[in-house]
């Protein structure tokens, strides 16, 4: 190749500004969804919320680009100057977009989300400087963050900030640290699949996963029983507890990842639906 031909690939395309890990888009909307649906209500901070929501994701995202490009053997230049600019343009963006918020309609609960973010990020950039981000601890801290779009919207929406955000919170985290532990599940699975010719082999491999989906129930039970809510929302549960157990039924069957994912997002948004009509 002449080292003075222009590379063909453009500067930048949205596959530089948006996350590799589609999953991620469904742990970020489907709560917030949530929040918004059992508030009762959509305007104009609805929308807002959710534009800074995006704007400060794409941000966040582009400040882990930068880590990961930073602690490299060989740092790609141009791409740590292009992360550079996407975090400049999107922090500012959603500053812009959240000012309102502040602003007009006094929402000054914000500073507390904003604390939890900052929190949440630092943690996610301590794992990366580790080389630990993409590990399950790293997808943990993802869902624990993304789920904060269901008590933002909540808050947003209802103008209030009670314990029922907080309950929110918890709920939808819980609904895809399930989701995280059972992909971990069929990843593991993966590589033992000829060890599975009995199904008390395949109910033995999945025990702690399915004890822990459990124990994630029962919590979300006991918080939607101190809150508002009603305890009936724990019905929108049951989609990924079916998957659970139809997954172990058949761990003897290698996983299409693929498949699991899209599968998952279908989950996301059973629980959506139930949890906003049954709460």
């Amino acid at each position: 190749m002449n080292v003075f031909e222009e590379s063909e690939e453009p500067l930048m395309t949205l596959k530089h500004m948006l996350p590799k890990e589609h999953g991620t888009w469904a742990m970020l909307l489907a709560p917030w969804i949530v929040g918004c649906g059992v508030a009762r209500r959509f305007d104009h901070a609805a929308l807002l919320s959710l534009a800074a929501i995006l704007m400060f994701f794409l941000a966040q995202n582009q400040m882990m680009n930068w880590m990961r490009l930073h602690f490299a053997n060989q740092p790609d230049s141009n791409a740590l100057r292009r992360t550079e600019l996407l975090l400049l343009v999107f922090g500012l963006i959603g500053i812009l977009i959240v000012s309102p918020l502040w602003v007009v309609d006094k929402l000054h609960g914000l500073i507390y989300f904003a604390l939890l973010a900052l929190l949440l990020t630092a943690a996610a950039l301590f794992l990366v400087q580790k080389k630990k981000d993409r590990s399950i601890a790293g997808q943990i801290l993802a869902a624990a963050g993304l789920s904060l779009s269901a008590p933002l919207a909540y808050y947003s929406t209802s103008r209030t900030l009670d314990h029922n955000a907080g309950i929110l919170w918890l709920v939808n985290f819980l609904f895809f640290l399930g989701g995280v532990f059972y992909v971990q599940m069929k990843i593991d699975a993966l590589a033992r699949r000829k060890s599975f010719q009995r199904l008390s082999d395949r109910f033995r491999f999945a025990a702690g996963t399915l004890v822990m989906d459990s124990l994630l129930v029962l919590v979300a039970f006991g918080s939607l029983r101190w809150s508002s809510f009603s305890g009936w929302a724990t019905l929108a549960f049951a989609p990924t507890a079916i998957q659970a157990i139809a997954g172990t039924i058949r761990l003897d069957h290698p996983a299409v990842l693929k498949r699991v994912g899209i599968i998952s997002t279908i989950h996301s948004i059973l629980f959506v639906a139930l949890f906003i009509i049954l709460a």
